[in-house]
């Protein structure tokens, strides 16, 4: 097992999120959480580190439609120093608006502000779930990929939720070009909206999260969303780690009734109990990852385990500790 880390992620510094409004509040998504994350996954497990420096468009667009690619490319050449760029207003199609203004047709909100080096990030973090792909193809082991910017609420030709490209998905591509059958899991707290556009046969989408309406992304009312490759599972506000373990584990065994040779684990920490984007708290505890991390670990299936969210700078490294702790007493590592 290796854990994959973005050598440039530190590029995308964000600096106020809006997405509640005036006055914005310092945003959560900051380069520490990934070292943060990193100690406790080192202290339970010294696996080798593999730094990635490598970035290019090329590989994203094979999930992510091209003009949206060069929307991310283009207005990151126009941003100066420590400047930030939010789209000012938002339309269904602004191709023929001026540059400036296109933002509003591949983002919807206002939480995600992207810097000059933001995209540069977000191209490393992708290669780096890449890299992770092409690891496990060659070594048939599991992998850990430290993604930040996260990726599971970026889709074809959009971003935000803190997310630019689908990591996930890109990892699962590579995977399914290369024969393999792959299931994507995500179980962080919030719904990966981005991520259930590019489910298919080869690849399906299951998610265990908060309601959709009530916690970002706030879907409309109506959305339908499940799909023959998408499965939803929804957990109750209010509920202890123990019954939140609980639901994971019904949750996987759901999942996996049809063969799958990977797994692709979108992993956020913000179901913990005490991070701050709950809208609707639930009461899991640090030492509840470490179960979680043993019914991952005891599956025959090699897992990517990828990292979404996870917002608590207190406890990021007890929270990572104790699910790789759990992961590799299952797995044998």
């Amino acid at each position: 097992m290796k854990y994959f880390y973005p050598k440039h992620h530190s590029l995308h510094k964000p600096s106020v999120d809006l997405s509640d409004g005036l006055p914005g509040y310092k945003h959560l998504e900051v380069a520490s959480r990934v070292d943060e994350i990193l100690r406790g996954l080192l202290r339970a497990h010294k696996a080798d580190v593999i730094y990635v420096e490598s970035f290019s468009d090329a590989e994203v667009r094979s999930i992510h439609d091209d003009d949206y690619v060069d929307f991310l490319l283009d207005i990151s050449k126009e941003i100066e120093g420590d400047d930030e760029y939010i789209p000012p207003l938002f339309r269904e199609d602004l191709s023929a608006s001026p540059l400036y203004f296109r933002g509003g047709m591949y983002c919807s909100e206002i939480g995600t502000p992207i810097g000059k080096e933001s995209i540069k990030a977000a191209l490393n973090s992708a290669q780096t779930a890449l890299n992770a792909a092409a690891y496990m193809l060659e070594e048939k082991k599991s992998s850990f990929v430290l993604s930040r910017p996260p990726g599971h609420h970026a889709g074809k030709h959009r971003y935000g939720g803190y997310c630019f490209f689908n990591n996930a998905y890109l990892a699962a591509d590579k995977l399914v070009k290369s024969g393999k059958k792959v299931a994507v899991l995500d179980i962080d707290y919030h719904i990966g909206d981005g991520s259930l556009e590019f489910a298919s046969a080869d690849a399906p989408y299951y998610s265990l999260h908060a309601n959709t309406q009530r916690n970002y992304p706030y879907l409309d009312k109506n959305i339908q969303i499940e799909s023959e490759f998408v499965k939803l599972q929804e957990f109750k506000t209010g509920i202890s780690g123990e019954v939140y373990v609980q639901n994971v584990l019904s949750f996987v065994e759901k999942a996996l009734q049809k063969p799958v040779d990977v797994l692709i684990l979108s992993l956020g920490f913000d179901t913990l109990g005490t991070d701050y984007t709950q809208d609707e708290y639930i009461y899991v505890k640090a030492e509840n990852f470490r179960t979680i991390g043993e019914i991952f670990g005891s599956l025959q299936q090699e897992v990517m385990i990828l990292l979404e969210g996870g917002y608590d700078s207190d406890f990021l490294e007890l929270c990572a500790y104790n699910f790789m702790s759990g992961f590799i007493s299952k797995k044998g590592l």
